[in-house]
């Protein structure tokens, strides 16, 4: 299969350091992952990394949840055990008025989590954009050409980080459009769960504190503590469904699927559209050997982020094993 070549960009959260434009080689079946593999080991090598005696310990315990002798292949091992997920902001959607090409920054899913930090370029990017967000840790712009039947990747180029390109334009009327069609009360909903977070209230607020003093904990990879901390945060204040969200993470690291489930079925309780709860949920029953289970959620996840390419791939992966599965105890 011929190889294609397409360029994207990397933004570094270090000022200091250039925003450089990348050429990536790929494949047309490797359309999808071929990006998104790339962003995942590069955010690997910033995460803190656990330690030889961590990953033994999250195997023994993620291997206590599962029949003596069941022989669990790496691949589902790691999908339980090391979430490494790159989240994918649509910055401007592809849709018919735009011939549906779209520009998605991608950063690192556990970003706020890891206290990874801001990233002020990319974080003007999205204001420029009409579409406000704190970013944080690295951050990378891409083009992609996707109508749900072709996918391709397009290029971005280095002269289009510039808050005067076409692109930048067009992404904010878009997104001002989509703010004006919005009613008032999705309006207050959507202020209120993005807002929330931002206030000085929240920030004195002891459930909060140690929610931080988990986050600070799990980026210095002691998932133990962190998940001591969460759980102070929940007693705290049961409505916290962030702590329930982080404390669910934590304990997939320590291998602990049961109770990470239960954590994301209190989340997608009071929210069963929180994405993160889903993946989360899903990669739990992975570990679960519950592979059918595992796949409502990341359908369901898909559902929502129809756009996110990293679930998509996900989700086909599953589905390929559990049909391999399937035909080898036919046989």
């Amino acid at each position: 299969m011929a190889k294609q070549t397409f360029k994207f960009v990397h933004i570094p959260a270090d000022i200091s350091e250039p925003i450089t434009e990348i050429e990536q080689e790929y494949t047309e079946d490797k359309a999808v992952e071929c990006l998104i593999d790339r962003l995942k080991a590069h955010f690997a090598k910033q995460r803190p990394q656990p330690t030889a005696e961590q990953r033994k310990r999250q195997r023994e315990e993620l291997l206590k949840h599962v029949p003596a002798g069941t022989n669990i292949p790496d691949s589902l091992m790691d999908a339980a055990t090391n979430l490494n997920m790159v989240e994918n902001i649509a910055l401007i959607t592809n849709t018919p008025a735009n011939n549906y090409v779209g520009v998605n920054l991608y950063c690192d899913d556990t970003a706020s989590i890891t206290e990874a930090p801001f990233n002020p370029r990319a974080s003007d990017i999205t204001t420029c954009c009409g579409k406000p967000l704190q970013v944080r840790g690295d951050a990378f712009l891409a083009r992609v050409f996707d109508n749900e039947d072709d996918f391709k990747r397009l290029d971005f180029s280095l002269q289009e980080v510039s808050s005067s390109a076409p692109w930048v334009k067009a992404a904010h009327d878009q997104n001002e459009r989509k703010r004006q069609s919005e009613s008032a009360q999705s309006v207050m909903q959507r202020l209120q769960a993005q807002g929330r977070s931002g206030t000085t209230v929240e920030e004195l607020a002891p459930s909060v504190a140690a929610r931080e003093e988990g986050n600070a904990a799990f980026k210095s990879g002691d998932y133990g503590k962190a998940v001591e901390h969460y759980s102070n945060a929940i007693d705290m204040d049961g409505t916290a469904l962030p702590a329930y969200n982080n404390r669910a993470l934590a304990r997939l690291k320590l291998g602990q699927c049961e109770q990470a489930q239960a954590d994301c079925d209190v989340v997608l309780a009071a929210d069963a559209n929180n994405v993160k709860a889903l993946l989360r949920r899903g990669a739990a029953r992975v570990g679960l050997q519950q592979p059918l289970l595992a796949i409502q959620d990341y359908e369901k996840a898909a559902e929502l982020e129809p756009k996110n390419k990293d679930t998509q791939a996900k989700l086909q992966q599953l589905r390929e094993q559990l049909t391999t599965r399937t035909e080898g105890n036919v046989s």
